[in-house]
């Protein structure tokens, strides 16, 4: 199956819902690690990586062993490739060896990097008014090796644009070839590194030159070389560098399940984004005690709901019950954020009141200015969690009933998207930013790092990074496990850690550096 160029949103609906359905998934590392996500929690995942030891580093053989033995045991297998699993990517002669083994397999085609890489950066392989043509040829030594060369004088003469795939390491002897080969030394030239992605490098120039910018830039692989007229056109067409977050590296640490709008967020804004999920929401410990609670909706003048899990159970269990938001009829609903008020609209639930301020502190003020402390009280939230709220409540005369909607628990993560943080001289990729949501991501990311690299590693990541935190809570919270936040938003919602986002990056909403 592919995977597509690397950003999630190029890869196909067939091939999530295939995701959604592996019990096995074995990943190239060319395939982005957010799509893995997808995969049901249980599912076993293999992802091939380069230059960390640390993590799996499988030949050929020994993949082509792996899908045949989880095949064979009954298992539901993706082989998941960056690309399109047979452009230069080896999927025709895996499944070459799966019918050999007598397994039954299928083809997921995938979004490919030779075309998807040159229009990330502005370059469309063809156009009416440049070329009638694109031809795509590997630029890899490998093939010449194995007897199948390529034909470089027909290329030569060819009209049409040349892109070259996994040619970063014979730039230099391509374009030489092209040349002595007819090409004229003044073709316009390009090399684009990580296409689709918000760290993309792209460099032009023309055959003559090329490989002395792609040294000069230090341009790894993976990358694809395209060349032809057309790339005179990425003066003109070149759109994601321009996005103002374009070149910055976001870590996005929410439950998996509320981290999606936030990344895709920052995505559009042109981040690289990496998602590291650090909650995971499970049933409460006594699912029955929070279904009688449900029940008794009717003897409570309000319901409290403080996250968006929480509103989410909160109606599914009214459903369950035969009830809807009729049952909440002439009661107060008080929501805590924006986003606990998007997921009651979502259900059809509009909140009566939603406080200035983001936590339990906030709520106790806004009721004592309704004089609705007094009242009786269901609040619906995690089993972890204050008492503030139920205190105050007691104290001014009302009434608080405390219904546990879910349990909050660290997720698995792996080690491939772990791995990928570290810094680039240890294998890594890095990151220039990272948002936490509450004290409890904060410290679940850190435990997560810590067991795969080891006491400290998680710490010693951030010291490096801009850290923007959702409110005044939470960075509390943080500081107490000796993480200082760079910037804390304004507002605890999706809004207010993009802004705050830009601030702790020193830019302001166009990108550029602020004054």
């Amino acid at each position: 199956m592919g995977a597509g160029p690397w950003d999630p949103e190029l890869l196909t609906l067939g091939g999530k819902r295939r995701l959604e359905a592996a019990e096995v998934v074995i990943a190239d590392y060319l395939a982005n690690p957010d799509l893995l996500f997808h995969a049901p929690r249980g599912a076993e995942i293999i992802q091939r990586q380069r230059g960390v030891s640390e993590v799996l580093r499988l030949q050929q053989p020994e993949l082509n062993t792996l899908m045949i033995d989880r095949a064979k045991a009954g298992l539901y297998v993706v082989r998941l490739k960056g690309g399109d699993p047979c452009m230069f990517g080896r999927g025709g002669e895996e499944a070459q060896v799966l019918r050999q083994a007598g397994i039954d397999f299928e083809f997921v085609p995938g979004v490919s990097s030779p075309i998807a890489a040159p229009q990330a950066a502005g370059i469309p392989v063809t156009h009416r008014d440049h070329t009638p043509a694109v031809t795509f040829v590997s630029g890899y030594e490998a093939y010449d090796k194995a007897g199948l060369h390529v034909e470089w004088e027909h290329l030569a003469r060819s009209a049409g644009t040349i892109v070259l795939m996994m040619s970063v390491r014979n730039a230099r002897d391509n374009a030489g070839r092209l040349m002595s080969a007819g090409r004229a030394p003044t073709t316009p030239a390009a090399v684009v590194r990580w296409g689709t992605r918000g760290i993309q490098q792209t460099v032009v120039g023309t055959l003559a030159d090329i490989a002395d910018r792609v040294d000069e830039a230090e341009i790894r692989a993976p990358a694809v070389m395209v060349v032809g007229d057309v790339v005179r056109l990425r003066e003109e067409l070149a759109w994601l560098e321009r996005r103002p977050l374009f070149g910055h590296r976001i870590v996005v640490t929410r439950g998996l399940e509320r981290s999606q709008s936030l990344a895709e967020r920052l995505a559009k804004l042109g981040a690289d984004v990496a998602t590291v999920p650090c909650v995971a929401i499970d049933p409460p410990t006594d699912p029955i005690a929070f279904e009688d609670a449900v029940a008794r909706v009717a003897t409570f003048d309000g319901v409290i709901l403080t996250s968006p899990n929480g509103a989410d159970a909160f109606m599914t269990s009214l459903l369950r019950q035969g009830l809807d938001v009729r049952a909440l009829a002439h009661k107060h609903v008080v929501v805590v954020g924006e986003g606990t008020a998007k997921a009651c609209r979502h259900r059809g639930l509009l909140p009566d009141l939603v406080p200035d301020e983001g936590r339990s502190e906030g709520i106790v003020e806004t009721l004592r200015d309704r004089d609705l402390l007094r009242a009786s009280w269901l609040h619906v939230r995690a089993e972890q969690g204050r008492d503030e709220l139920g205190r105050a409540i007691q104290l001014a005369g009302g009434t608080y009933a405390l219904a546990i909607a879910y349990r909050v628990g660290r997720p698995s993560v792996p080690g491939s998207v772990v791995h990928s943080l570290l810094p680039k001289d240890e294998g890594g990729e890095g990151f220039d930013a990272i948002c936490f949501a509450s004290g409890r991501t904060a410290r679940h990311f850190l435990e997560t790092v810590d067991s795969q690299l080891g006491e400290g590693a998680g710490l010693r990541m951030l010291a490096s990074s801009a850290i923007v935190s959702l409110g005044p809570i939470t960075s509390s919270a943080m500081r107490e496990l000796g993480i200082v936040a760079t910037t804390t938003a304004s507002e605890p919602s999706e809004a207010g850690l993009v802004s705050a986002m830009f601030h702790a990056l020193g830019l302001d909403p166009s990108g550029k550096p602020s004054a």
